[in-house]
Order: C-alpha cells, then sequence, then structure tokens
C-alpha cells in the first residue's frame, strides 16, 4: 500500500505514468516518434467503402490489434466493449509505469474515465425493432433485453453479444478499472463530448489539488469508427469527404483547404499523484498538471463564437488557475479539428489571448495525423504534450501549407522541432459548447 499523505489545502499534481494505443501503436513513446517523422494514422477503413460512406477514411485501431488487445485482457477485467478494451491496455500501461502496486486498495485513489456513449450498430438496431410497437408508440426493452441473453427465446438472439448492453456503457468501463486497480475513491465517467478527456484530467487535478486525492488514473477512450457514428457525424457536416484524396492529406488544421475532422479510434492515460505522494514512494515524475478550466457556452450546436470569444475565455482562465502569465507558455498543443469552424474560433482566441506574441508561439495540431477521438482527443493529447516537455520536441501539424485571413500570422510547427518547453497549453473543445484547457509543466513546476 502506498504512502498516506494528509490532507492540505493545496497540493502540486504531478503526472507519473503514461500510455496509449493508438493505430497500430500501443505505447506512446511509438506514437510520439511515429508523428515526429511527419507520418500519420489516417489510412482507409476496411469497411467504409463496403458502407458507402462518402468520407471512407479513418484513423482506426487496426482489427488485428484490437483482436489482439481483447485477446490479451485478464478474465478478472472483464466484461468491457470495444472501448473499454481500449482504455484498460492504456490505464494498465499507464499504472504499470507510475511503479505503483498491482492493487492501490485505498479510497484516496480515483479513476476518471472520459468516453462518449456508444451507439447501436444496424444488427442491434434491426433486432430492438421487433420490440417496438408502432401503434402504440411503445418499446419493449425487457423483452429485448431477454432476447439477448436467451431467456426468452434461446435461438433467437442473432448472434448479438448478450452483454453488450452492459459493455456499451461508458461507466462500466470506470468501475472495471477502479475495481481492477483497487481505486474507488472517486470515480467519474465524462461524456462531455470532444472536451471530456481533457475535463477527466482537469477533474483529477482538482481532487488532488485539494488534497482529497492521492493518486488518479484520469484519460479517455472512443471506439467510433462504425457506420452508425460516421454517418452521424458525415450528416451534421462536420466529416471531410475523402474526395479520391490521399487519406494522409485530408485532415489539414488551420489551412484554408480544410473541409472537416477525420474520425479516430484510441486510448490514452495518466497517473497523477500529489507530488508530496509520488516523491514519497520514490516515483520518477514525468512532468507537473499546473493549470486547468473548463467552461460551458451555448452559442451553437457545433461551433462556438467566431470572435473566439469563449475559448480566450478558458485558455485565460487556465493560465490564471496555474499562475501563468500568456509569455509563460512555450508550446499551444491545438484542438485543431480541420473543421472550418472550430479552427477559425481556436485561431481567433489565440490572437486573442496571446496578442503579437502569436506569430511566434509554436503551435501543433495533432489531429492532422491521429484524427479526432473525440473523448479520447484531449487525453491523447496530453500524452503527447507530456512526452514534448519531456524531449524538448515539438511534433508537426501535417497539412498546413496555406492560412485563412483568420488562421494566418500563426507560428504552425510542419516538421520536427527542438525546442526548449517548460510548460505547454493543451486544447479541447466540444460540440455544445464544452471547452477546457490543461496546462502542462516540466516536472520541476513551471516558470514563477
Amino acid at each position: 500500500m502506498t504512502p498516506h499523505i494528509p490532507n492540505g489545502a493545496e497540493h502540486e499534481v504531478v503526472v507519473t505514468g503514461i500510455g496509449l494505443v493508438a493505430g497500430q501503436l500501443t505505447d506512446p513513446e511509438a506514437l510520439f516518434d511515429h508523428l515526429a517523422e511527419g507520418r500519420t494514422l489516417i489510412t482507409e477503413h476496411p469497411l467504409h467503402k463496403e458502407w458507402g460512406v462518402p468520407c471512407a477514411v479513418s484513423a482506426h485501431i487496426d482489427p488485428e490489434v484490437r483482436q489482439e488487445l481483447a485477446d490479451a485482457v485478464p478474465e478478472e477485467a472483464g466484461p468491457l466493449g470495444s472501448a473499454g478494451v481500449l482504455a484498460w491496455h492504456a490505464a494498465a500501461q499507464a499504472w504499470q509505469r507510475s511503479g505503483l502496486p498491482r492493487r492501490l486498495d485505498s479510497e484516496r485513489g480515483g479513476v476518471f474515465l472520459a468516453c462518449n456513449r456508444m451507439v447501436m450498430e444496424p444488427a442491434e438496431l434491426t433486432a430492438l425493432a421487433d420490440h417496438v410497437d408502432h401503434e402504440a408508440g411503445a418499446l419493449d426493452l425487457d423483452g429485448y433485453l431477454e432476447r439477448l441473453d436467451g431467456t426468452a427465446a434461446p435461438d433467437a438472439a442473432d448472434g448479438l453479444d448478450p452483454q453488450r448492453y452492459q459493455k456499451v456503457q461508458p461507466d462500466s468501463a470506470t468501475a472495471v478499472l477502479a475495481d481492477y486497480f483497487g481505486a474507488a475513491g472517486v470515480l467519474e465517467t465524462h461524456a462531455d463530448a470532444c472536451a471530456a478527456g481533457g475535463m477527466a484530467i482537469g477533474s483529477a487535478y482538482r481532487y488532488i489539488r485539494s488534497g482529497t486525492l492521492d493518486v488518479a488514473l484520469a484519460g479517455g477512450a472512443e471506439s467510433l469508427t462504425t457506420l452508425t457514428s460516421v454517418t452521424a457525424f458525415y450528416g451534421v457536416g462536420a466529416l471531410a469527404p475523402a474526395d479520391g484524396r490521399d487519406p494522409a492529406q485530408i485532415s489539414r488544421p488551420f489551412d484554408k483547404d480544410r473541409s472537416g475532422f477525420v474520425i479516430g479510434d484510441g486510448a490514452a492515460f495518466l497517473v497523477l499523484e500529489s507530488r508530496a505522494h509520488a516523491e514519497a514512494r520514490g516515483a520518477r515524475i514525468l512532468a507537473t498538471v499546473a493549470g486547468y478550466a473548463g467552461v460551458t457556452e451555448a452559442v451553437k450546436m457545433t461551433s462556438s463564437s467566431r470572435d473566439g470569444a469563449d475559448y480566450a475565455q478558458c485558455m485565460r482562465a487556465a493560465l490564471t488557475d496555474a499562475g501563468l502569465a500568456p509569455e509563460d507558455i512555450d508550446h499551444v498543443n491545438a484542438h485543431g479539428t480541420s473543421t472550418e469552424a472550430n479552427d477559425t474560433c481556436e485561431a481567433a482566441a489565440l490572437h486573442t489571448v496571446f496578442g503579437a506574441r502569436a506569430a511566434h508561439l509554436p503551435i501543433t495540431g495533432n489531429k492532422s495525423a491521429m484524427g479526432h477521438s473525440l473523448a479520447n482527443s484531449g487525453a491523447a493529447e496530453a500524452v503527447l504534450s507530456v512526452l514534448s516537455l519531456q524531449r524538448q520536441t515539438l511534433l508537426p501539424t501535417l497539412n498546413f501549407t496555406e492560412p485563412d485571413e483568420v488562421t494566418s500570422g500563426l507560428d504552425v510547427v510542419t516538421e520536427r522541432r527542438p525546442a526548449r518547453v517548460t510548460a505547454v497549453l493543451s486544447n479541447s473543445f466540444g460540440f455544445g459548447g464544452q471547452n477546457c484547457s490543461l496546462i502542462l509543466a516540466e516536472a520541476g513546476g513551471a516558470r514563477p
């Protein structure tokens, strides 16, 4: 059992472990190297063309990798759905790297998982339709669930997983992780759209800083490169059409020819601790979480105020929380979805917050190579930000060739760049006006 640190008013929060699953890669260093070389995770999806989806590319988990991960989940960590399997591997990797014991067995540990609610796929919708009384406008949900578990009609389950309903609930994975690692003091499941990963980390940070928790496992997982999800996002105009282009060139954050985001899967986790707790057990400290802000607004379901005021408010609140000024930030890991609306808002906000310095503040859009894994994206970008601090290296933004009138004047990194990095601002801005900014700093802390 790890040492217990008494409650205090303010505890510095540090990162002691990271884990990640993306594409064919199952560790964060391999992903960092992959991206640093200017390579992408975005490829044609093996089923999207068959489905007739106009945007037939994604940053999906390789099917063989997905099966290997599913086979490797220990029995005591189940049952888990597709996103839960990814979450377990990224979380287990971060936990092992932190050097914590296999089980914390302490009420002063918690799990904070970001995962948007899974949608039903065609076979499931067809099975569900059999239990709809259209004249009465009623659904016999009990009958549907009994059919799945075979109690009503053993031969009529249509090949559907009887545990599917449990597996697709995001909080099921939260509970599994908490039980497996013995960290059930605080459990939270975040479904704050594209900001959820950052908000999960931010919430964990606040619990530790206040002295309520000593340790938190915080991150995200998403598995949405499915027919229903892709069709829905394409229907609202958010996804970039393939139009016969090279998949590697479609996601174009801040570029004038951007046309939408590319959807992705993945999982990423960080182990957070109070500095006193980490030092008491001799842990290696990778970085600090210096500041966080979560701000909501309600301008429009799929975009925020075009002048960037809402995003700027969020970034400034994170700086205030960290006790830092804009000039203390050395790098911005942008939300950068490659949609016209988001990139316009974020670029305007960066100009507002950083003024003339925006022209000399390096900005990276990881989604150019990783796609947008929604709830997971903020967690994955936080992991990459930790590695930028560790390696003093900035990752490139792919496909940025020419800005528009709003995105001009920004220093968008297009090639791997060595740089002195002491503090990184990592942004996540979600549908529905859910915005957050994290500030990650060197292991010794950000500049005073």
